[in-house]
C-alpha cells in the first residue's frame, strides 16, 4: 500500500518536471543557441532525433504542446492515485482503531 503511494508521488515529481521543461523550451523558442531540454526517465535516454525540428529554432512546438498534455494527464492520474491510497491507509487506520 505504501509503495503504492511513492509510485505515485514519484510519478507526480516526473510529470512536474515534463511539464517545466517543455514550458522552458517553449519559453526559450526564440534563443537560437538553446537546445531542448529533456526529461530521462530510467536507464536510456531517448534515442530518436527531433526530425520535425525548425531550421531557426530546435523547439518543435506541436511536439511541446502534445508533451505538455501527456504530462498533465499523467500528473493528472498520479494525483488521483496518490489521493485513493490515502484514503484507502485512513480506512486501514480507521478499522484497526
Amino acid at each position: 500500500m505504501i509503495n503504492n503511494m511513492f509510485n505515485a508521488l514519484s510519478g507526480l515529481v516526473v510529470s512536474a518536471q515534463k511539464l517545466q521543461n517543455s514550458a522552458n523550451n517553449l519559453a526559450n523558442l526564440k534563443d537560437l543557441g538553446l537546445g531542448i531540454n529533456k526529461v530521462i526517465v530510467g536507464d536510456k535516454p531517448e534515442s530518436l532525433p527531433d526530425v520535425d525540428s525548425t531550421a531557426m529554432s530546435k523547439v518543435n512546438i506541436s511536439k511541446e504542446m502534445v508533451n505538455q498534455i501527456t504530462a498533465q494527464a499523467a500528473f493528472t492520474a498520479n494525483a488521483e492515485l496518490t489521493v485513493i491510497a490515502d484514503e484507502t491507509i485512513g480506512t486501514i487506520l480507521d478499522i484497526k482503531s
